[in-house]
């Protein structure tokens, strides 16, 4: 079992061996767990596609420098997200995310260690960490909404923690029932600072004043 006594978050796109890892995991999940994609493909063992030059990647890791959870916020032209790949999104959402005060990014390849989904307080300190990686990359990055193709288990968990994702298409068959979602995150700072969910007060800890939600600066 990997040590989780200390975990750090942060974006891992200047750290090419953080990079390889996190590559290898997504392979190891992706591609031998659960069977998205031929492993064939990937004779090194890294799965990456075209989308991760266009992408930000964030990791959780533990003090041995070792990746127990990755993900990446892909960053292009909306109709060009993979997501579209499968699901399609209704004509409200589409309207309003063509406004020009919208930075939006795909949340893709979210995944974590097996050692770690074995473990039910791993799981969740690693899940937990994830996300907050989510929100504090896309906070320095100056984004404000989130999309994302998740089976509704996974909404399930996610609404339970506090981060709203909110149902904006189809549930389709890909792999099992997947839908797309949608996140303001100026409506999750609210919820952040409304301390109605305590667990998510930490997602402001190590976050740099100027990225901070308003009412934590005032």
């Amino acid at each position: 079992m990997v040590g989780l006594q200390h975990l750090e978050i942060r974006q891992i796109d200047d750290d090419p061996v953080l990079m390889e890892q996190s590559y290898r995991l997504r392979y190891q999940v992706y591609c031998l767990e659960r069977g998205f994609l031929n492993a064939a493909d990937y004779p090194d063992q890294l799965e990456r596609d075209e989308y991760d030059s266009f992408s930000l990647h964030a990791g959780v890791i533990t003090d041995q420098q070792q990746l127990v959870g990755t993900l990446r916020l892909v960053k292009i032209c909306m109709e060009e997200l993979p997501l579209f790949r499968h699901c399609t999104i209704s004509e409200e959402c589409k309207e309003r995310l063509r406004q020009e005060d919208v930075r939006l990014a795909e949340v893709s390849r979210l995944c974590m260690s097996r050692e770690c989904r074995d473990d039910q307080i791993g799981n969740s300190r690693v899940g937990l960490n994830l996300f907050r990686a989510t929100y504090q990359t896309a906070k320095r990055n100056g984004l404000t909404h989130w999309l994302a193709a998740m089976e509704p288990s996974l909404h399930r968990l996610l609404a339970a923690v506090g981060v709203p994702f909110r149902i904006v298409g189809p549930v389709v068959d890909y792999f099992g029932p997947v839908a797309p979602y949608m996140c303001d995150i100026e409506e999750f700072d609210t919820i952040i600072l409304s301390g109605k969910r305590p667990r998510l007060r930490t997602f402001l800890d190590g976050l740099e004043p100027q990225y901070l939600p308003h009412a934590v600066v005032a």
